[in-house]
């Protein structure tokens, strides 16, 4: 063995033992820390920290925030914020009706990245060959302007032309 690799094996083994000092002998000699808002509470056996934190979030003033959020989330929503388009996915709806084809389907996205084509039908995003939620129909072509589905025999197609809004 070289001087230098003698030099790195002393300090590697230096660095063990300091860390099995650290871990296994020094943890026994300190005392142990309180943490917290409140250190009395470790040492009178009564539990103030939730005082302390419900104190600190009066004065702060969002726990009324929360608490509006809270109560928000739970209700009932009459609109979904999260909608993009002007057609649902819900067959019940006016919208669902004006904006939907003869057919159920809605052509209303086209991506074209270099030999992969995406068209989105119905709010969701197909390649050629995918079959659609509306189970036993499948996507045989795709163009900017119209997209060709066929029932799963393959007998009949349907032309859905691209909804310009």
């Amino acid at each position: 063995m070289t001087k230098r690799e003698k030099a790195v094996v002393f300090v590697m083994a230096l660095a063990i033992i300091y860390g099995v000092y650290e871990f296994f002998i020094a943890p026994s000699f300190r005392k142990p820390q309180t943490t917290g808002v409140n250190k009395e509470a470790a040492t009178d056996g009564t539990n103030k920290l939730t005082e302390d934190i419900a104190r600190a979030l009066k004065e702060d003033g969002s726990a009324g925030l929360d608490a509006y959020i809270a109560a928000r989330a739970e209700e009932e929503w009459t609109a979904d914020p999260f909608r993009t388009g002007n057609y649902s996915l819900e067959e019940g709806t006016k919208a669902s009706f004006e904006s939907r084809g003869k057919n159920g389907f809605v052509y209303s996205g086209y991506l074209d990245i270099g030999k992969r084509r995406v068209a989105i039908i119905n709010g969701t995003d197909y390649r050629i060959g995918d079959e659609l939620e509306m189970r036993g129909y499948r996507i045989k072509s795709i163009t900017p302007s119209r997209v060709i589905i066929v029932d799963q025999k393959g007998s009949r197609g349907i032309a859905v032309p691209f909804l310009e809004e």
